[in-house]
């Protein structure tokens, strides 16, 4: 299978930022780095289109969704049970992965002791394709799990901004 280029919309200090998500089976997701090894973002589709042209990429750039990590880090300063939104934090995470693979970082490096707090966030999002017709799933944490929580993600958020040139 030949690599795949799509673009990445997210928000973060109330700015948006656009990236480029590469899939290619087997090998891992990742991002498309520049020569400091810095995932290249961009301010806007139309300069991330130019740069992929200039790359010989072919990215798709239709309807990217917006991953907002401006909720997150609310959260984190608040850390409220209440307040966990299971889809933004689910996707928050497995962008924080793909993004730690790119840049060589350490995220989620203990699973065994995050593995039950990422699968509540993944259940929590109640998919049409592995929920029970009729069945609701509402994660319910404790005070160990939300702190495990906002320090892994909160190590993904400080990487994420430290290795991403345009936040």
């Amino acid at each position: 299978m030949s690599r795949e280029y799509y673009s990445f919309w997210f928000r973060l200090d109330n700015r948006d930022g656009y990236l480029i998500f590469f899939y290619d089976e087997p090998d891992p997701d990742g991002f498309v780095t520049d020569e400091r090894g810095e995932v290249s973002c961009f301010l806007n589709t139309e300069d991330l289109l130019h740069y992929a042209a200039a790359s010989n990429l072919t990215v798709d750039a239709e309807d990217p969704r917006l991953l907002d990590l401006d909720v997150l880090v609310a959260w984190l300063e608040s850390k409220d049970a209440n307040a966990v939104d299971c889809k933004t934090f689910l996707e928050a995470w497995n962008l924080f992965d793909d993004f730690s693979k790119t840049v060589g970082g350490n995220f989620d490096a203990d699973q065994k002791k995050t593995q039950k707090i990422y699968n509540k966030l993944f259940w929590g999002n109640n998919l049409p394709a592995v929920t029970p017709e009729g069945e609701h799933f509402e994660p319910v944490w404790t005070k160990r799990e939300l702190k495990i929580m906002s320090e892994v993600l909160g190590v993904g958020l400080s990487l994420f901004k430290e290795k991403t040139s345009c936040v």
